[in-house]
């Protein structure tokens, strides 16, 4: 929210720090509620907070390799200006996305549509995570569903996690980013990806991934019975 971000601004610059405001996902808000650091410090960032963006999210363009930094730092710019000529982005590519950007019609369509698939697909991925009684923390943007499954593992441990991101991959495949790869300490964490594929897709995914749970959960199967082989039906 606009308070928590100038509480955090706040805090950085009692400590003499900078704070870097990522805004990758900031048109893929689909809540409705979004609002810019830029509009919360009415524009007024000083030395110390930057804001960055780039294509890659919210145009579903990362191959364009196109970003932006706004700073009103005159030392960082000056820094930066000299080392731009190693990562600076061609001119028929800026051509075109100027062309692109310079269509407000087909942007504000482009970006409403963009919302309401993610939207979609998120309510898609945590309705059935409810139905699998998998606690998840809630979204208000971007491509992903943070949610708890150690309930489900052999053990509390990272190779717990691991062994269970091994049977979502060879008896459904499933692929979830684990916990241990974003640093968490608590095994069992799983980021899903709910707008990498087609809703149909998503579905599908979603349904073996119940399939799963259930197996885990009412059959009692002991873990070292659990293969590829003796969970054959999961994609049949």
């Amino acid at each position: 929210t606009p308070e928590v971000m100038k509480e955090a601004i706040e805090w950085a610059r009692s400590r003499d720090m900078h704070t870097i405001v990522d805004e990758i996902y900031a048109l893929s808000s689909f809540d409705g509620q979004f609002e810019s650091i830029l509009r919360t410090l009415n524009n007024e960032l000083g030395d110390n907070v930057h804001h960055i963006w780039a294509l890659s999210k919210d145009f579903g363009a990362s191959g364009f390799r196109m970003g932006t930094l706004y700073t009103q730092n005159e030392k960082l710019l000056r820094s930066l200006a000299n080392l731009n000529i190693f990562s600076g982005v061609s001119h028929p590519m800026q051509m075109m996305i100027a062309e692109i950007f310079l269509d407000d019609n087909w942007v504000y369509d482009f970006l409403h549509q963009a919302r309401e698939k993610i939207r979609y697909s998120y309510e898609l991925c945590t309705r059935m995570l409810d139905e699998m009684v998998i606690p998840f923390f809630p979204a208000k943007a971007g491509i992903f569903v943070y949610a708890d499954f150690s309930s489900l593992l052999p053990e509390p441990t990272a190779e717990g996690e691991a062994k269970f991101a091994s049977l979502l991959l060879d008896a459904a495949r499933i692929i979830m980013t684990p916990g241990a790869a974003q640093h968490d300490q608590k095994p069992g964490m799983f980021r899903i990806c709910y707008c990498f594929v087609s809703p149909e897709l998503l579905m599908m995914a979603m349904q073996r991934l119940d399939n799963i749970i259930v197996k885990i959960r009412t059959h009692r199967i002991h873990w070292d019975n659990l293969t590829p082989e003796s969970m054959s039906d999961i994609i049949a």
